[in-house]
């Protein structure tokens, strides 16, 4: 009989840490979902300020002082645009590219995704 109790603990145990897990990231995954008729930026624009804009800027120019550094690219320049296409964003987003930290386990394949698309709203 004490060795059904301490199996049904044990059960109940996993289950309330499994449970306390999923929460969690359902409470990480709606800080993104918020509706932009709040006053809210949508979510890629308010993932795009959190991970990009140090390096990036919000306008995408690439002028700020870690970007000088690291010498981010200016997404408003149409010749930088000339000699890139849209499908090196993921890969750079995910797997990082010179000085750019990768984000392949910090974010989702649908996070990435949409940063890169983001992206192009910047070109001109």
């Amino acid at each position: 009989m004490k060795l059904l109790l301490k199996l049904i603990l044990f059960v109940v145990g996993i289950f309330l840490v499994v449970n306390s897990l999923t929460l969690n990231q359902a409470a990480r995954d709606h800080a993104f979902t918020v509706s932009p008729s709040a006053g809210v930026p949508p979510p890629t624009e308010a993932l795009f300020k959190q991970k990009c804009t140090k390096c990036h800027g919000a306008d995408g120019s690439g002028d700020t002082s870690m970007g000088r550094i690291f010498n981010a690219p200016d997404f408003t320049d149409g010749n930088w645009w000339a000699k890139h296409n849209s499908g090196e964003f993921v890969n750079a987003i995910t797997r990082g590219r010179k000085n750019m930290p990768a984000f392949g386990k910090k974010l989702t394949k649908a996070q990435i995704s949409s940063l890169a698309s983001y992206v192009q709203h910047f070109k001109h």
